[in-house]
């Protein structure tokens, strides 16, 4: 690896790949979503699963690849999540797309969640 390589590594391109919350409990479902991106716009729809009925994102791309983005959440209870995050994109050790989102809700309460690069759904018409 040259000394200009090291410098800029490869930021991971998001842009029409899918992703599923990483759980304790696969069984239990977990939310998946669709990110998408036009050139520094950042914007993803996540569907139901688990403790999840959907939710939406927006954000900037930043040049370092980090995704700085607002966040808003429908549970399955009803009740509406809303926050700021900052996504940290990279690649694991498979190649896949693995995201660590640092998120702090508008409650106040934060924390990090982890999503992973899953094969394209079958979604009914």
């Amino acid at each position: 690896m040259t000394a200009a390589a090291s410098e800029h590594p490869v930021v991971p391109d998001v842009d029409g790949v899918w992703f599923r919350l990483v759980v304790d409990d696969p069984a239990g479902g977990a939310p998946y979503g669709q990110y998408h991106r036009d050139n520094d716009l950042v914007w993803a729809e996540f569907y139901a699963g688990g403790t999840l009925r959907s939710g939406r994102l927006v954000g900037h791309l930043e040049d370092d690849g980090s995704i700085r983005a607002a966040y808003c959440l429908l549970t399955a209870a009803g009740e509406v999540v809303s926050g700021e995050c900052v996504s940290i994109p990279e690649f694991d050790a498979r190649g896949n797309i693995r995201i660590a989102d640092h998120f702090r809700r508008s409650d106040g309460s934060s924390g990090v969640t982890y999503i992973e690069q899953i094969p394209a759904p079958v979604r009914e018409a």
